[in-house]
């Protein structure tokens, strides 16, 4: 039987309780609004949410009147977003399904894969298959949105070891960079009521041309690539990155 793959672990309650500091309700707010202005869907369009964890951004587009079809594999978060979902009255459907697993054809005018849902697996090409399930997945002329870390960013300026307050609790962090895999780890270690508990992010960190490169393999066009969803210019001081692609019409 084949290892358990790390991410499983990191995209659990834990992550659910920390993450919630960063991603709150005023920076929901703006990346639903930025995306919105981005993709200029009519109301009803069908969007799917590739990696949409806890539901962060599908049940306030659901709200929105859109079709939203959110997919994740970690069950923690998806009961979280079902659980939004039902308590807001939205009607969204969320589905436990790994990526490697997308099979739709045609269906949907958009796909958001945001706060880096990408990346993960260790295998070069199955990260690239994504893609090409995506655009399968995509209608003529579908978009796909793809918010991430910006690699340049990272390595010039994130501090190798850190301290941070996360929800009330103090979070010890150790980071590596493997310059000949591109890969990002981050050992992570905390107190929860007395107890040690730790976990571990690990993920390939890719360049802009790297994604561009991996998206037109794909059949994706680029329409535009900015410094996070300020839509700032991309630069080495952004820290996120978001691509905006479109599924070729030819």
């Amino acid at each position: 039987m084949a290892a358990r793959e790390h991410w499983h672990d990191f995209f659990g309650k834990d992550y659910l309780l920390f993450s919630e500091v960063i991603l709150n309700e005023e920076r929901t707010r703006f990346e639903t609004g930025q995306l919105l202005s981005l993709l200029n869907l009519p109301e009803g369009a069908s969007i799917l949410d590739l990696g949409c964890g806890q539901g962060r951004i599908g049940v306030p587009l659901a709200l929105r009147g859109y079709q939203v079809t959110g997919i994740d594999a970690s069950d923690t978060l998806l009961d979280e977003a079902r659980r939004r979902a039902q308590a807001s009255g939205a009607e969204a459907v969320f589905k436990s399904l790994d990526m490697r697993e997308l099979d739709f054809a045609d269906e949907f005018d958009a796909v958001l894969n945001l706060g880096t849902a990408f990346g993960y697996l260790e295998n070069e090409e199955e990260n690239q298959d994504i893609l090409h399930r995506v655009y399968r997945a995509l209608k003529l002329g579908g978009q796909l949105i793809q918010e991430t870390e910006n690699r340049d960013f990272k390595l010039l300026y994130s501090a190798k070891k850190t301290w941070d307050m996360m929800n009330g609790c103090p979070v010890w962090s150790r980071r590596e960079f493997d310059s000949v895999t591109g890969r990002w780890n981050e050992e992570m270690t905390w107190f929860d009521n007395g107890e040690l508990k730790s976990s571990r992010l690990n993920l390939r960190l890719y360049t802009a041309a790297e994604l561009l490169r991996l998206h037109g393999n794909a059949g994706l066009d680029v329409k535009g690539i900015y410094g996070g969803f300020d839509l700032s210019p991309l630069t080495t001081s952004s820290p996120r990155m978001l691509l905006h692609l479109e599924k070729k019409t030819d």
